[in-house]
């Protein structure tokens, strides 16, 4: 506790002490032994074991602490952006082979119409001959049937992908 003056012009220690010392110095010199105790609100330690403990605490290493803490997180976020970007490089190109399997696919189909309109007048010649499709001819002909469910498949499957 410090030394506080009196309306008098004395000193006294404390807020309950009496106004007996001339001057501040006095009162202080008076009370030295509480000036080095300095006892802590909860009177457990005194001022210098808490003073000691507070010199060996470094709180730098609570700011080394909390600065790693900082660069774990910036690390995890980069992987974490890295990581999408890949993923959107990948649902890029995805994307494009999707454009490209489509735009096959629609020729194919076109392609498969022709196959479908030839087929039916090598049919029709048979037909009016009375003979059989040769088999060669109708091999071609359920391989291109095949494949145009292949196409259909294919436009399926590739049509949610934008």
């Amino acid at each position: 506790m410090p030394c506080t003056k009196c309306k008098d012009d004395k000193y006294k220690w404390g807020k309950t002490g009496e106004c007996e010392y001339a001057t501040k110095e006095a009162c202080e010199s008076a009370n030295s032994k509480y000036n080095k105790m300095q006892p802590t609100p909860l009177g457990k330690k005194t001022y210098e074991e808490y003073a000691k403990e507070l010199k060996e605490f470094n709180l730098s290493k609570v700011e080394k602490i909390e600065l790693a803490l900082v660069d774990d997180l910036k690390k995890v976020v980069v992987n974490a952006l890295d990581f999408r970007d890949q993923a959107v490089n990948s649902y890029n190109i995805v994307r494009k082979e999707a454009d490209n399997a489509r735009s096959d696919s629609k020729s194919g189909q076109k392609w498969l119409d022709k196959v479908i309109g030839e087929y039916k007048k090598v049919q029709k010649a048979a037909n009016e001959l009375g003979v059989k499709v040769p088999n060669e001819i109708q091999g071609l002909y359920d391989s291109a049937v095949k494949a145009g469910a292949d196409f259909t498949e294919i436009l399926k499957a590739t049509s949610s992908i934008k």
